[in-house]
């Protein structure tokens, strides 16, 4: 009888002990994160851009104020551009990159500001201006990484990269307008009906600095894959302007220059389709998506034209383009 109880006893420990067992579920694996093999190639490709300059105003946002409060924004027009690359690939995943990202746009804009009011330092206490803004943005960054390139199981992969980046930021602006009423000032200085008045403004920054980012892909497969790309970086440099303002009237000729040292931080994102095709050299990637890149206070102004502030200059846009990468034997 003992003996019965004590096998009884050792069959519900099993049972109950698969029952527990059994009411688990799927187990998981973890994904394993791996890299290339080691290999050597290199790679050249280049992108057609087609952005949009955008200023947190520093003074370059709006050109003109009229007599019921309303800013005129400058004519923001979008313009081409292009970038280009080279890497080396070497080892297990790792690379170098190369690559310079060029923007310049031109942009023309006709005001007239009927009554008293003014554009930009320009302002009239009589009927007011009719008159043109001309602005020409322009951006050149180069940027130096080093990269390593991880795979996330199957699909999922992922290259961090650290490096440097030289940045050369401009916008110059030209005021043009011609007074319709007596009475109207530039800075304090009258000038008569129907005399012109020219204002410049050109600042310019150049940074160096180091970046870092990440280039987050993911393939659906057949060649095909999405991606989203960041980094970042802080630039030392300078930054400088200077203004200057005639009138036919007087004969007024004021100019005025200021000069500092700024860190700017910047920041930038991409969103993207690529497609893989194997060729028999190599292998072509094409992709298209969408950019946005932003520096913060790189612009300056300067008294007497207008009170000393700081503004930031970006832009956003479509890019397209194609890459070559070929392996070396």
């Amino acid at each position: 009888m003992l003996n019965l109880k004590k096998t009884a006893a050792a069959v519900l420990a099993l049972s109950s002990s698969a029952v527990f067992a059994g009411t688990m579920g799927p187990v998981c694996s973890a994904v394993n994160v791996t890299v290339p093999c080691e290999s050597t190639a290199w790679d050249v490709g280049g992108r057609a851009l087609y952005l949009q300059p955008t200023y947190a105003d520093g003074g370059y946002g709006y050109a003109a104020i009229n007599n019921n409060g309303r800013s005129v924004e400058y004519n923001k027009n979008w313009g081409w551009g292009f970038m280009i690359e080279g890497s080396y690939h070497f080892e297990t995943g790792s690379d170098a990159n190369l690559n310079w990202y060029h923007f310049n746009k031109s942009s023309n804009k006709s005001y007239t500001v009927p009554n008293a009011g003014g554009i930009g330092v320009m302002s009239s206490s009589s009927t007011g201006f009719t008159g043109t803004s001309r602005t020409d943005p322009k951006w050149d960054a180069v940027n130096l990484e080093f990269g390593q390139h991880v795979d996330f199981g199957e699909k999922k992969d992922i290259r961090f990269h650290g490096g440097v980046q030289y940045a050369r930021i401009a916008n110059d602006v030209k005021l043009t307008a011609t007074t319709t009423g007596v009475g109207s000032t530039i800075t304090g200085h009258s000038f008569l009906s129907g005399t012109t008045a020219s204002f410049t403004r050109k600042p310019t920054y150049n940074g160096f600095g180091p970046r870092v980012g990440a280039d987050m892909g993911y393939a659906w497969g057949n060649g095909l894959g999405v991606y989203a790309n960041g980094a970042a970086a802080l630039l030392a440099g300078s930054s400088k302007v200077t203004s200057t303002l005639t009138n036919t009237s007087n004969g007024a000729n004021l100019r005025q220059s200021a000069s500092k040292a700024t860190i700017a931080p910047e920041l930038e994102a991409k969103l993207g389709l690529k497609y893989d095709y194997a060729v028999a050299q190599g292998d072509l990637t094409l992709d298209v998506g969408w950019m946005w890149v932003n520096y913060w206070n790189v612009l300056q102004t300067v008294a007497p034209f207008a009170t000393p502030t700081e503004g930031d200059f970006g832009v956003q846009g479509l890019y397209f383009g194609l890459k070559w990468l070929g392996n070396v034997a």
